[in-house]
């Protein structure tokens, strides 16, 4: 099973216990009600093998050849550019002969950004309740803020709050906002807390690509790739729910405004001055704090946070994975940086194999081929080739000196 599957089975499983009513979980798995009670059946039959598709490895009766589809594409783009979807898929079957449903070709069309943006009517907004549960869902954001006062360098705070009961699992100082520095409060919480249900965070870069297509990717009808965050919660089975506006992520907001008014207030008051002192005294005296004067009961006991397996090895999945192919020389690039791969379980080359390259939470480097990680060195830089730039010509005070020049020698 998939680690989405076995959210699902955990979810199913406290709705049949009564832990969790059915409108909870389905909000949680993003289900109907009707579906739920399909799911508990299965689970109440079959065990945790009742949430696994039974079409799983199949293909779909209903999948149209490659070649008809490029053909409805073509027709689209060349004959009936404009035509709304219904009137060409009318046109196809009276005048193609080309047999297929409106919604196939409003999908094959939409996949491949041929048609433009649907317009819909403004949604009535409300506010949302407090999840039931400890673990259901985490708010997760980054406060730029003058931290020290002046004192010290530029910091950010990372933190997530539980949106069950207000409970700060982790947070943490770094230098700069960005994927890793995320991943690694994102990493301590799995360890400490386990795996929550979902992370509801902004639309920043590291969390979703936001700029539009260019011409490439308009061309050839792909779409941007996932972010690493996204993928690395994906394996983890954790869902990532972008907001819409800071105020849909009110409560970890309001959470950095209180922190700006107290912490701020107490380092200045103790003095701190580095990164390592802001995070020391977070850590071990503000946080602890903090979460007992400031932690409410959660609606319902209990706990949907997933038990870390032991076979999951966090600093694999929360990182940066790359692919690449190693070179002539045994050597993989990344950031500037060139690694030699070494030789291995009697393999003396490893020339054009192509391989995963991780940089972990900690920033170290590690390559993988086949799942195996590869023994290799880090190789010093090419020294920088000293170039002697002649002086500038300036025409202008040529020019000057050729005046003087030959003034002083009519003079003469």
């Amino acid at each position: 099973m998939s680690q989405r599957e076995l959210q699902r089975y955990q979810v199913i499983s406290k709705t049949i216990e009564g832990a969790m009513s059915t409108g909870e979980a389905a909000r949680v798995l993003e289900l109907s009600q009707r579906q739920v009670f399909r799911q508990k059946a299965k689970v109440t039959a079959s065990g945790p093998q009742g949430l696994i598709h039974g079409n799983r490895g199949r293909s779909p009766a209903t999948t149209k050849p490659e070649e008809l589809m490029q053909k409805v594409r073509r027709l689209y783009q060349e004959v009936y550019r404009g035509f709304n979807v219904s009137h060409f898929t009318e046109k196809l079957t009276e005048h193609e002969g080309i047999a297929v449903s409106r919604e196939t070709v409003r999908k094959e069309l939409r996949r491949h950004h041929l048609l433009g943006k649907m317009r819909h009517a403004p949604k009535h907004r409300s506010r949302r309740e407090r999840m039931p549960m400890v673990g259901m869902m985490l708010q997760h954001d980054t406060s730029d803020h003058d931290w020290l006062e002046g004192r010290g360098p530029a910091i950010k705070f990372i933190a997530s709050i539980d949106d069950a009961n207000n409970e700060i699992p982790y947070a943490l100082f770094v230098e700069a906002d960005g994927t890793l520095p995320n991943m690694t409060v994102m990493q301590e919480i799995l360890r400490s807390k386990g795996i929550p249900m979902a992370f509801y965070v902004d639309g920043a870069s590291h969390n979703k690509t936001q700029r539009g297509p260019g011409i490439h990717r308009r061309l050839t009808g792909g779409d941007y790739e996932e972010t690493q965050i996204q993928r690395a919660l994906k394996e983890l089975g954790i869902n990532l729910i972008i907001a819409g506006s800071p105020q849909a992520k009110g409560r970890v907001e309001r959470l950095f405004g209180t922190f700006q008014d107290r912490l701020v207030s107490e380092m200045r008051l103790h003095h701190i001055a580095t990164l390592k002192e802001a995070n020391r005294f977070l850590h071990e005296e503000f946080l602890p704090d903090y979460n007992r004067r400031f932690t409410v009961r959660a609606a319902k006991r209990g706990t949907a946070y997933r038990k870390l397996p032991r076979s999951i090895n966090l600093n694999a999945i929360l990182c940066i994975k790359k692919e690449r192919t190693v070179q002539r020389d045994n050597t993989v690039c990344y950031n500037s940086r060139v690694f030699q791969i070494m030789p291995h379980n009697g393999r003396v080359s490893s020339t054009r194999a192509r391989v995963t390259l991780q940089e972990w939470t900690d920033r170290s480097i590690h390559v993988l081929y086949h799942g195996k990680e590869l023994p290799l060195t880090e190789l010093a830089q090419q020294p920088k080739r000293l170039l002697e730039h002649p002086e500038k010509f300036n025409l202008r005070d040529f020019l000057k000196q050729e005046t003087q020049s030959k003034t002083l020698s009519y003079s003469m």
